[in-house]
């Protein structure tokens, strides 16, 4: 099912489905509703490519959760989890591990809140691309911490899960070992929704403690009207969250029904 889902993912994805619509065009060109298709799918390529509808997308998922600025408000809680995003182990031309933008934004929140109120933290993710061997990419994550400063008995490693579904059922295992109930729930604000939206399902209670912001206060910038391959890949990402959207209703359902049967 994980590897159905992923392939799915790249066809339902851009930019797949502008190679698709361009096909149909090619090939009947000559009926009239085929140029009709031409212009709308040049107008959702610009539409998939414009920061101002970037910004709308996005918005609409940063701002369902606000940011804990003092976790005391929360209390009381036993843990912090923070979900994994991209890492990359040292190999080829680098000489060492290193993680993208998202992951350290997730990392920096979460020594955040543990410098403010000391908690076990559990680093949540694993190994994705079932295509290439793992190479404990969790441990880079953990790495990062120990080298802030979070005391390396503190970090609780959970690095079997491949997405924030599969995050849920294994740190619902963690928590009930523990005993521990409530947990400030970390990873950045535009994923904030469909992680809660499984962690409320299968692992409650859940604190959500988003950070990563990326949406701005809007400015009048001319050059904004353009598009541009940045907000491409923006917009990719906010379409990935709502597809996860959709796909995470099912499985939670089907995982409610099951856990019913049982």
């Amino acid at each position: 099912m994980f590897l159905l889902k992923q392939f799915l993912k790249q066809i339902i994805l851009p930019p797949v489905p502008w190679i698709v619509l361009l096909l149909i065009v090619a090939v009947f060109w000559r009926r009239r509703w085929a140029r009709k298709l031409l212009v709308a799918t040049v107008a959702l390529v610009v539409a998939a490519h414009s920061p101002l509808v970037d910004d709308w997308v996005r918005y609409s998922l940063e701002s369902r959760y606000s940011p804990l600025i003092d976790p005391q408000g929360a209390e009381p809680y036993n843990a912090i989890v923070v979900l994994m995003a991209a890492a990359v182990p040292a190999g080829g031309l680098a000489p060492f591990p290193r993680i993208d933008q998202e992951l350290f934004r997730r990392l920096d929140e979460a020594w955040r809140l543990y410098r403010l109120r000391p908690k076990p933290i559990i680093v949540s993710g694993g190994h994705v691309n079932p295509f290439t061997p793992s190479r404990d990419e969790n441990r880079i994550a953990r790495d990062y911490l120990i080298l802030w400063g979070v005391p390396q008995d503190a970090i609780i490693s959970e690095g079997g899960s491949r997405d924030t579904f599969e995050s849920a059922v294994e740190v619902e295992k963690i928590l009930s070992r523990k005993g521990w109930k409530r947990y400030l729930l970390v990873t950045s604000a535009m994923h904030m929704p469909r992680s809660m939206l499984a962690f409320q399902s299968i692992a409650p209670e859940p604190i959500p403690a988003p950070g990563d912001f990326t949406v701005a206060f809007p400015e009048l910038d001319p050059f904004r009207i353009f598009p541009n391959e940045n907000t491409g890949q923006r917009i990719y990402a906010d379409a990935h969250e709502y597809v996860g959207l959709v796909n995470y209703y099912w499985r939670v359902r089907r995982w409610e029904e099951t856990k019913d049967e049982k």
